[in-house]
């Protein structure tokens, strides 16, 4: 291949590129965004759920809530009355909006019984999301 061959085919994979930019738009990439957030975050609940088994310990999914929508979480570690971060913090995309109906922290037993049910809503310009954990099973599941 030559040189010219190799910035044509560039050129052309990014006029590609640049027309499905515009042609899905910002609020898709939101859409899409979002998705990722709510699985993310359906993961985050089972890692604490499964740390609460291995360890016997109850563990946390803690949130940060400012002006009634949630801008981060972290997992938390309890013992006794003090607890202690696990992970590193995860912030909230910008264009998506969580709300955790009052719940700050969702909180697992060693059994890996949530403390309550909890329901969390992740809303993106055209979509939301539900994740959804039971108290009897603590699995949680996207919806």
């Amino acid at each position: 291949m030559t040189l010219l061959e190799l910035s044509v085919v560039t050129a052309i994979i990014g006029l590609l590129a640049v027309m499905a930019a515009t042609r899905y738009g910002s609020s898709t990439m939101a859409d899409v965004g979002a998705q990722g957030f709510a699985r993310r975050l359906a993961l985050d609940f089972t890692q604490a759920r499964q740390r609460a088994i291995a360890t016997g310990d109850n563990h946390l999914v803690r949130f940060t809530i400012a002006g009634g929508k949630a801008t981060q979480y972290a997992l938390y570690r309890r013992q006794g009355v003090s607890t202690t971060l696990v992970d590193e913090v995860n912030v909230v995309p910008a264009d998506v909006n969580v709300t955790t109906a009052g719940t700050t922290d969702a909180e697992f037993t060693f059994t890996g019984e949530a403390l309550a049910s909890y329901t969390i809503t992740i809303q993106a310009p055209d979509r939301t999301w539900t994740v959804t954990v039971p108290q009897v099973t603590g699995k949680a599941f996207v919806q």
